[in-house]
C-alpha cells in the first residue's frame, strides 16, 4: 500500500470526515421527516399546513444531500483503491496557488470549474479515440512479414532417415496457447513457401477496412503520454478551483472519476520541473 505524504493523508481523512458528516446529516434529516410524518396524524388541523410545508422542504432537501454523500463516499473509496494498488514513492506536487484575477472577481469558481471540465471532457474523448486507433497498413504488413519469418523457423520439419529406414519429414509445430495440442498450419506454410505466404497476407491486409484513425505503436504511445499529462494538468486546476469554492462557502462536487493524484495533490517523488505548475482557469 502506498504511503501518502502527510498533507495528502490529511486531505483524504478530511474527505472521509466530510462523507461521515453527510451520512449523519442524511440520517438526521430522514429521521426528522419520519417523525414529522408520524406526528401529522395526531396534530391539530391548524398546524397541518405548516407541518406539510416543513415536510415538503425536508423531502426536497433529502435527495440532494443523499447524492452529495454518495458522491463523496464513492470518491473516497476510489481513491483508497488507487492508493492500495499504487507503487513507488509520492510527494506533494509543487503547484503555484496563484489564481487569475477574473476567477475571484468576474467569475465564480463553479463557472471556472465548468470550463475546466469541458476541457477535460474533450481530452478524455481524444484519449478514447487514440486508444481505439488502428495500425497503418504499412505497420501491419511489417508485422505480417515478421510473423512469416518467425513461423518459417518454427515450421522447419524434423527429418528421420537412415540405412534400412523409411525417410520421413514431420511437421510438428503446435499452436501456442491452444487448449489441446493443435498443429500450426501457418508454420508449415511459412516453411514451404514464405514468399507466397507473405504475399497473400499482405493482400489480405490491403482488403481490410481502413480505421478512422491509424497510428504507429510509437506515435500512439507518445500521444497517450501527452494526453495523460494534459489531463492531469487540467484536473489539478479543477481541484484547485474546487478548494477555492470550499473556502468561499459554495462547494463544488468533485467528479467520481477524478484523478486521485489531482485530488490529493501528489506527484511521483523526484519529478523534475523547471518551475511550479501554475493553476489557471480555462
Amino acid at each position: 500500500m502506498l504511503a501518502l505524504p502527510t498533507l495528502a493523508q490529511v486531505k483524504l481523512d478530511r474527505l472521509d470526515s466530510r462523507a461521515m458528516e453527510l451520512h449523519d446529516a442524511v440520517a438526521s434529516l430522514a429521521r426528522r421527516a419520519s417523525e414529522l410524518s408520524r406526528a401529522r396524524s395526531t396534530a391539530p388541523a391548524m398546524e397541518l399546513a405548516g407541518m406539510d410545508r416543513e415536510l415538503a422542504r425536508l423531502q426536497d432537501k433529502l435527495p440532494d444531500l443523499q447524492e452529495k454523500h454518495r458522491n463523496l463516499a464513492n470518491l473516497g473509496t476510489n481513491i483508497k483503491h488507487w492508493v492500495s494498488a499504487a507503487t513507488g514513492t509520492y510527494e506533494m506536487a509543487k503547484l503555484s496557488r496563484a489564481m487569475p484575477a477574473d476567477v475571484k472577481t468576474t467569475r465564480t469558481p463553479a463557472q471556472a470549474v465548468s470550463n475546466v471540465r469541458a476541457q477535460i471532457r474533450v481530452l478524455a474523448a481524444e484519449r478514447v479515440r487514440v486508444l481505439q486507433s488502428g495500425l497503418p497498413p504499412a505497420d501491419l504488413k511489417e508485422q505480417a512479414s515478421a510473423f512469416v519469418a518467425a513461423q518459417r523457423e518454427r515450421g522447419r520439419p524434423k527429418l528421420a532417415f537412415g540405412h534400412g529406414q523409411v525417410f520421413q519429414a514431420s511437421f510438428d509445430a503446435h499452436v501456442d496457447g491452444a487448449w489441446t495440442p493443435k498443429l500450426d498450419i501457418s508454420a508449415a506454410l511459412a516453411w514451404l513457401d514464405p514468399i507466397a505466404f507473405e504475399k497473400r497476407l499482405h493482400e489480405t491486409i490491403d482488403m481490410l477496412p481502413q480505421p478512422t484513425l491509424a497510428m504507429s505503436s510509437l506515435d500512439r504511445a507518445a500521444k497517450l503520454l501527452a494526453l495523460e499529462a494534459e489531463l492531469l494538468k487540467y484536473e489539478r486546476e479543477e481541484e484547485a478551483l474546487i478548494e477555492l469554492s470550499e473556502e468561499q462557502g459554495a462547494a463544488v462536487h468533485r467528479r467520481l472519476d477524478a484523478d486521485p493524484r489531482a485530488v490529493l495533490g501528489i506527484e511521483p517523488a523526484g519529478s523534475k520541473k523547471s518551475k511550479p505548475e501554475r493553476i489557471r482557469a480555462a
